[in-house]
């Protein structure tokens, strides 16, 4: 369980958020400005998404700050990456606060082929420790797509379709025909992200599978997958989460669960299309 400040779990919009928080206008209305990909090449674009920033921190412990620390995985990761060749975007590459719609916006701005949120969980009480890999439910794609549907803007909740000429059934309904594709490629994306880590060497939670109704993971045409690195709650890993080497397994571990699913994906993809 996240503590009940996390703003993954909070169930109001990001705008109250913002009003509640006291930041400015401008700090949580859109995400790092990203250049539109080259579609004339064959590259792969995933969106890294460092949890929190700004005025929300997340979990701290002992002078560790969950948001400072997702940014540098982020950005470790953005370059392990990018030497594979992957197009990687980043929804903040600072410490401000972006709200959760525009998180996923980004990914649909880019055409991402993968959405991936860092994050480092912290009980309250109890005792965990090791990564856990998250998706939404399969009971709640039905809700989130209503609820995706009831947004205003409603050209900006599926890629290449503008739905703002639909009533809400029939928007419902398209956004669910995409999630009968997007969800379990989610979860093919969620179980080799957990082989990669496990292959690196790094450290998996007992039950490293889960699903959640994180707000970022509700994107009808983009695999998406919230990975919490491990538990600041645990001394054991928060130490191992500031360590250059021990980091770097998680990183490593991340990018090979990330290519090799890119890989699969990509293949599966033009088979279909044949």
């Amino acid at each position: 369980m996240r503590l009940d400040w996390c703003s993954q779990c909070v169930p109001f919009p990001a705008e109250a958020f913002s009003e509640t928080a006291g930041i400015p206008e401008t700090a949580a209305a859109k995400p790092i400005a990203a250049l539109p990909p080259d579609r004339t090449k064959s590259t792969p674009v995933v969106v890294l998404d460092p949890g929190h920033g700004g005025v929300d921190p997340g979990a701290e412990r002992d002078g560790v700050n969950e948001a400072d620390l997702m940014l540098l995985m982020a950005r470790e990761l953005r370059e392990a990456l990018r030497r594979e060749g992957i197009e990687v975007h980043l929804t903040r590459d600072e410490d401000i606060f972006v709200g959760l719609p525009a998180r996923a916006s980004l990914a649909r701005q880019v055409q991402a082929d993968a959405f991936i949120s860092l994050h480092a969980d912290a009980l309250k009480e109890g005792y965990a420790e090791g990564a856990t890999a998250h998706t939404l439910p399969e009971d709640a794609s039905e809700s989130a797509s209503t609820l995706l549907a009831e947004r205003v803007d409603r050209t900006d909740i599926l890629s290449g379709v503008d739905l703002s000429g639909q009533d809400d059934q029939i928007a419902t309904v398209l956004l669910d025909l995409a999630r009968q594709d997007t969800g379990p490629r989610s979860e093919r994306l969620k179980l080799s992200i957990i082989d990669g880590l496990a292959d690196a060497g790094a450290r998996i939670n007992t039950r490293p599978s889960r699903e959640a109704h994180f707000a970022v993971l509700r994107s009808a045409d983009v695999p998406s997958v919230l990975v919490e690195v491990g538990f600041l709650s645990s001394k054991r890993d928060r130490i191992e989460l500031q360590s250059p080497e021990k980091r770097g397994r998680i990183i490593n571990g991340l990018a090979q669960g990330i290519r090799t699913w890119l890989e699969v994906d990509q293949t599966e993809r033009a088979l279909n299309r044949q």
